[in-house]
Formats: structure tokens, C-alpha cells, sequence
């Protein structure tokens, strides 16, 4: 009769150790599942973290690019600036010198 009652505890205690088993297996499984997916998470993060910096590089070398443009334009126009003011100098030397003899030009004539 004894035998029976340690039995029976021993089964109980069998059947809540299968059962606790059957628990911790299930949620293994659950916790594989969500590593798998965090892990493919963080790979495609690297990779997109990988793109993103290499896309910053692209994007610094283009506008260093684009500034070495527009500093030679700059100068460019800063030439051509000088040439006007030459010229705009030139002809209104060339014109003061012309005015006062179509002046007096004009005062022959009246």
C-alpha cells in the first residue's frame, strides 16, 4: 500500500516533470524562432547601415566635386568681372575724350 502511494507521488511528480518539459521545449522553440528573426534583423540592418555609408562617401565626394565647380565658375566670373570694369573704364575714357569734341563740334556748327 505504501509502495503504491510513492507510486503515485513519483507518477505525479513524473507527469508535472513531462509536463514543464513539454513547456520548456515549446518555448525553446519560440526563442529559436525570434533569434533567427533577430538575427536576419540585425544582418540586414548591417547591410543597410553598410549602403547608408557608403551612399554619405558618394554624396561627400560629389558635393567636394561640385564645390571645386563652383570655385573654378567663381573665378571664372570673377575674371569676366574684371574685363567688364576693364572695358566699361576703357569706353568711358574713349567717351569723354569724343563728348567734349562733338560739344564743340556743336558749337561750330551753331
Amino acid at each position: 500500500m505504501t509502495s503504491y502511494l510513492v507510486d503515485a507521488i513519483f507518477l505525479v511528480a513524473l507527469m508535472a516533470t513531462s509536463f514543464s518539459v513539454i513547456l520548456m521545449r515549446r518555448e525553446l522553440k519560440r526563442l529559436r524562432m525570434h533569434h533567427q528573426l533577430y538575427a536576419s534583423a540585425l544582418d540586414e540592418t548591417g547591410d543597410a547601415l553598410t549602403k547608408v555609408g557608403s551612399l554619405i562617401r558618394d554624396l561627400n565626394l560629389q558635393g567636394l566635386s561640385t564645390v571645386h565647380q563652383l570655385i573654378g565658375q567663381i573665378d571664372t566670373a570673377r575674371g569676366l568681372v574684371e574685363d567688364l570694369k576693364a572695358a566699361k573704364e576703357r569706353l568711358e575714357g574713349e567717351n569723354e575724350t569724343t563728348i567734349p569734341a562733338i560739344k564743340s563740334d556743336h558749337r561750330r556748327v551753331s
